[in-house]
Parts: C-alpha cells; structure tokens; sequence
C-alpha cells in the first residue's frame, strides 16, 4: 500500500504496507491472525499522539457500526465498536436511552472515545469509558473473549482504557439512561471569580466548564443544565462546513500566525465580543438567550478548525492554582498562539491506566491551530503539569514515557503483565507504544 494515513489534525501521518477494513467480528479475529505487524486500529483520526501509525496494518473499524440490541430494565445498549458517538445518539434516542455524559466532540467513533478515556465535564460525572459495562475482545491470537465484572474481570479493569494495546474492542456494553433534555447558559466571567468559585459552580451544576484566552481578564463559562422543558431541533453541520463562529476563529488564527503581536487584542476581542456578563447564580444573566436541546445535540461543538492539543488530569482540587500558572507562564513565554485554555472537572474511576484512576480531576487542555507549530508551547505547559501530579490524555500529546507512568499509576505493573499476557510477541506495539510501556 502507497496511500497516507493521517490523523485530523493532519500532524500523525504513517504508509502501512496493508490496510485492514473488516465488517464482522469474524473477519478482525482473522486479520489479527493473518496481518502484517505492527497492528493498529484507525477510529475516526481524533487522536493528536501516534497511536494508530504503523507500517505494518492499519485496521478500520467502520464496517462495524450501529446498536445491536438494549435492555429496557438495565438501561444498557451493546453498541458495534466503529459507531461514531454522533451516530450514536440518535439511535439510542430511537430506542429511548441516552449516553450519560459526552464531550464536546462527536466525531469519534466509541472504540477510539472509550480506549483512550475521552470524557465531557461534570463534578459527579465520569469518562465515557467508566460507563462501560462490557465488551468483546479480539486478542492477537484471533480469540473473542467477553470482558466484564463477572468474565476476565483483569481484563475488563484494564482494557477499559488501553488505547489498542491489549486487543481490538468489536463491540462495547455502555451503561445509559433515559433520554435527557439540557439547556445551555454561560457568557462572561472574570477569571479570577471564575477559578475562587469554581467548586461552587461545579457542584452547583450536572455540567460546568470554562474558556479562558490568557491574554484575557475574563473566561468564557459555558452550563449545561437538566431541564422539563421541550427541546429544539438542532442542524448539525457536516465536516468541513463552516459556521459563522468558525470562520471567525479562523480569520483570528491566521491573523495570529502572521502578525504575533496582534495575538494579545485579538484574544480580549474575542473574550468582550463573546456575549453577555453571566453572574452564576440564579438570577438574570443580562439578555442572555438560552438554548434547550436533547443531550445528544447539547453536547457536541461543530470543530472545523484544526489544532493540536495537549490535555493533563490533575486534582481536583488543585485545578485552579494550575491552570491560573499555565495562563501566565503562556503570557510570558514568547511562543505565538490564539486557542483558549480549557477547563472541566471529571468524576474518579476505576480503570486501572484511566487518568482519573482513584481521583475526582480536573482536566486542563491547551490548543495549537494546526498551521503553527506546538512543541515550544506544549513544553513549558507541560512542565506545569508534571509539577501538579498531572496525567495525560492518552490521545493527546505529550512527552511521558515508561518510567513516567510507572509512577503515576498505581496499577502500570499489572497492566504490562496482563498485556504481555495477552500479546506475547507485542502485535500491537508502534514505536509509540514500545516507549510508552519500556518495551524493546
């Protein structure tokens, strides 16, 4: 094969000798068994780290889409792997179920979205990967098993999160509720009562998170809260279709790119210029109108502008003193960039490699649009990070290896062991993976 494979941001390219599209179960376990090595599974590209290059095999997931059943008593769906979480939602909407919480982007498909811990924000509220109730595994050897809290429950407590190293997931057993209706408030902040209040806003809130271009006195809030009241309709714009809002946030990165210095008056333009004063209690927020939708179209932001991204889970509690440090250190350092900071909380869990493991967190993600390079910025970032015990998002840059790990997972020993186990001759491994888990 001579084609590229790229990621969405167009930074992870690779030229796999063989590319593998399955549409059954059937037909994974043979391409395990068959396939050139190394073995890699392509979502939809969402991930900025190299997880999915290789020039051994790619394999996609998109002929495994759609529900394949539900229970009406457990509120559970078994879902084919490849579906996308946009597909998704309106086909458990069909069936009067809904996801208990998502991220701001749709486009992955939940394979992708569970494997490397993808979550939305929400102080009770966990990773879509700790809604996970079961899945089927494809070993390297070509074996289906079933994982779950009664069958190869090892198995079940680390793969939850594995980004691909243990196997490939064919279909995934996702814990729901009944359908939702949300509506979504916000507007200004200033920063500094943004960070004193966060907790409050966070408890006070099924969902609370916020935007802050540094150069900017204040943040831009963003609440979602459940509501009984009749939701409307929502078009959702297909790929590469721009809104207003997105062509704007164009113009400014290009802006940016090309004349740096514009960087600090175009941030404070776009923070002014973003709505009405939100005051965060139950009063009036200005004439702020307000939006009501189903959940699986309150959720998602149309993301037509490219970037790159780092993303660390921190502590809770120690959240806002980090992300205050990461706002000045990006003000001082000298590098050109104009994506804001963005700020969620989300719930501990139990998945053994998780970056909420044993810990209620709050993720901080920084943005470099995807004409501009990263590496500069993301390093003195991410220097912050360390220092605040911070773990990072598997599909999201960063610079960590092995040893790194070991330290910041409690259970990173028994996860090598299982996934030896289970991959004995390492027909998951990419370069990427081998320095991730210090194998040769």
């Amino acid at each position: 094969m001579t084609d590229v494979w790229s990621n969405w941001s167009g930074w992870v390219k690779a030229w796999p000798k063989g590319l593998a599209a399955p549409s059954t179960e059937e037909e994974v376990a043979e391409v395990l068994r068959t396939a050139v090595s190394p073995i890699r599974v392509a979502g939809r590209g969402h991930s900025f780290t190299p997880l999915v290059e290789s020039s051994g095999t790619i394999m996609t997931l998109w002929g495994l889409r759609g529900v394949i059943d539900h229970d009406e008593a457990a509120l559970t769906a078994r879902i084919k792997a490849g579906t996308t979480i946009q597909d998704l939602g309106p086909e458990l909407f069909e069936r009067g179920l809904a996801l208990i919480n998502q991220g701001d982007i749709d486009r992955q498909a939940l394979a992708g979205a569970v494997g490397t811990g993808t979550h939305g924000t929400g102080g009770t509220l966990g990773s879509i990967s700790a809604a996970v109730r079961g899945f089927r595994l494809a070993t390297a050897s070509g074996e289906i098993i079933s994982c779950n809290s009664t069958e190869n429950t090892d198995v079940f407590d680390a793969g939850r999160v594995s980004f691909g190293s243990l196997g490939v997931m064919t279909e995934i057993t996702m814990q729901c509720r009944p359908i939702y209706a949300l509506e979504e408030t916000g507007g200004r902040m200033a920063i500094a009562e943004a960070l004193a209040r966060a907790a409050e806003l966070r408890d006070a809130n099924r969902h609370f998170e916020f935007f802050w271009f540094p150069f900017a006195d204040h943040a831009l809030v963003k609440i979602l809260k459940e509501v009984d009241k009749e939701p409307r309709p929502r078009r959702r714009r297909p790929d590469g279709e721009m809104a207003r809002d997105d062509k704007t946030m164009m113009w400014a990165c290009e802006v940016s790119r090309l004349l740096p210095f514009m960087r600090g008056p175009i941030q404070k333009f776009m923070t002014s210029a973003s709505g009405s004063r939100y005051s965060g209690g139950s009063g009036e927020n200005g004439e702020q109108k307000t939006k009501v939708r189903w959940s699986h179209d309150a959720f998602p932001s149309d993301r037509n502008v490219r970037f790159n991204e780092m993303e660390y889970a921190v502590p809770a509690e120690k959240g806002p003193d980090c992300i205050r440090e990461v706002g000045e250190h990006m003000r001082k350092c000298g590098v050109n960039f104009l994506f804001p900071l963005e700020f969620r909380y989300v719930a501990a869990d139990d998945a053994w490699l998780s970056p909420f493991y044993g810990r209620d967190s709050v993720t901080i993600s920084v943005h470099q649009y995807h004409r501009q390079p990263y590496k500069a910025l993301f390093a003195g970032v991410e220097d912050i990070f360390r220092r605040y015990e911070g773990r990072p998002h598997w599909g999201k840059l960063h610079t960590l290896t092995a040893p790194d790990f070991e330290a910041l997972y409690p259970k990173w020993d028994e996860f090598r062991g299982l996934r030896r186990r289970l991959d004995p001759t390492g027909k998951f491994l990419n370069a990427h993976l081998k320095s991730i888990f210090g194998e040769a």
